[in-house]
């Protein structure tokens, strides 16, 4: 979500493919409940893309996973995954703790020990 001026809000219309087209929201009630429940969400400091079964790989760690065992380059996989390449250096940063490795091919190994491929 994106919010301008505290007078217009643009909610993505698909959350895994922000490219699919957004939602333009003018009205400054809806804006202000958006901008509410952002400050609440955030004052929790829970991330709400990391709800994921125990064990399992986190949704929003998947494609990222099947890009590096694909051998994908970095900047192949971002533009593939519609994100920028800081974003997807993260999140393969962020697996690679989850897996508890520092090394890509580790993490292969790792991901297939615990049947996530």
């Amino acid at each position: 979500m994106v919010v301008a001026d505290r007078s217009v809000a643009a909610v993505p219309l698909d959350l895994e493919l922000h490219f699919n087209g957004v939602l333009l929201i003018r009205d400054p009630v809806v804006v202000q409940a958006l901008v509410r429940t952002h400050r609440a969400w955030w004052d929790t400091g829970d991330n709400l893309t990391r709800h994921t079964v125990p064990g399992a790989v986190p949704a929003h760690l998947q494609p990222v996973l099947l890009t590096l065992l694909a051998g994908l380059t970095d900047e192949t996989a971002a533009t593939r995954l519609g994100m920028s390449g800081r974003t997807y250096s993260r999140r393969v940063g962020e697996l690679l703790t989850d897996l508890g490795t520092t090394s890509r091919f580790r993490a292969g190994a790792e991901a297939a020990r615990r049947g996530w491929v």
